[in-house]
């Protein structure tokens, strides 16, 4: 039994001073190497639907866009699409 406490104390002695290796030798903060992208620190911004709605709906398959509430309208390559608005 002994012994077996004396193997858990070295496994516990040898991880910890793995463990203030790794703390030592890991970087302080971010890289000042020329080799660092210039856009490693950027962040992009939160996207954000549209909060309105064009209150428009297609007249036909080809046609345009007419007044019509909760619907928006686009035309695209001769076609008109509409959707519901959110």
């Amino acid at each position: 039994m002994r012994r077996v406490a004396s193997l858990a104390l070295r496994f516990a002695a040898v991880l910890a001073v793995l463990g203030l290796i790794h703390l030592a030798v890991a970087p302080a903060g971010p890289a000042t190497s020329p080799y660092v992208s210039a856009l490693a620190t950027l962040s992009a911004p939160a996207a954000e639907a549209a909060s309105h709605c064009a209150n428009k709906t297609c007249n036909g398959f080809g046609g345009g866009c007419v007044q019509a509430t909760g619907y928006f309208c686009a035309k695209s390559g001769g076609q008109c699409f509409t959707r519901g608005c959110q």
